[in-house]
């Protein structure tokens, strides 16, 4: 024998009704839980006053969604997340102009020619031209020489060009120079960052050597030969003039 309607439908629980009120019970429970309410109005209105309770709960956590979600809302964030952004660029832009900055300070530092780096390469050039018995390069072209100082009215005549590396970084150049006695002098330049001006020779004695050197603008400049030569201090005169 089955079971009456009544008995069946008797069998429905809180939790059920519950599951009616929120859409979620099954098609085959949701008819049965219907027939339940149809014979009893009590209960019916009931749950229908559940039903409205939750659509306002529902609709209230809407509207709050929709007011977080405003024009002013979004203008906020998208202000915060620019400035975020802008703020990563700049320290970006910050790291990159400090590596270039000690990069451009530790080449002005590797660069840097002491006075006596310098000065030994201009004896070193001369006694080699010297032991040579003639310029480094006899060979070089008019066009080298015609770049040379002319020093020719102190009795020095360019006669060859030279080359020296005074540093990691830095390579002197310059020329030698003979007098019509056949004495030698040599003069090497050298760009210095670092360099302060100084338009007045100075010089000094390494042995029978007189050194000379002044400086211009990031330019350092020495002329080296015996301490008896003719025309090397006139020399010296005549190029720091200029």
């Amino acid at each position: 024998m089955r079971p009456s309607r009544s008995t069946a439908e008797s069998v429905l629980s809180e939790t059920d009704i519950q599951a009616f009120v929120d859409g979620l019970l099954a098609p085959e429970r949701a008819a049965q839980m219907r027939r339940y309410l149809h014979d009893r109005p009590d209960e019916a209105r009931r749950v229908a006053f559940y039903g409205k309770l939750n659509r306002q709960m529902q609709s209230s956590f809407q509207n709050t969604d929709d007011e977080e979600r405003t024009p002013f809302s979004s203008l906020r964030l998208y202000g915060a997340s620019l400035a975020g952004s802008l703020r990563r660029r700049a320290r970006v832009i910050a790291a990159v102009l400090l590596v270039m900055l000690l990069a451009a300070g530790a080449f002005v530092w590797a660069a840097h020619v002491p006075d006596d780096a310098l000065d030994a390469a201009a004896i070193m050039a001369l006694e080699r031209a010297t032991a040579m018995k003639a310029p480094p390069d006899p060979g070089v072209d008019g066009r080298t020489l015609a770049a040379a100082p002319d020093l020719s009215s102190v009795g020095l005549r360019a006669m060859g060009a030279i080359s020296q590396r005074v540093g990691p970084f830095a390579l002197a150049s310059g020329f030698v120079y003979r007098n019509p006695a056949g004495e030698l002098a040599v003069l090497l330049s050298v760009p210095d960052l670092t360099a302060t001006v100084q338009p007045h020779w100075q010089a000094r004695r390494v042995g029978a050597t007189r050194v000379l050197n002044w400086t211009t603008v990031r330019t350092r400049f020495v002329l080296a030969g015996r301490a008896d030569t003719r025309g090397l201090m006139r020399g010296a005169d005549l190029m720091a003039q200029h």
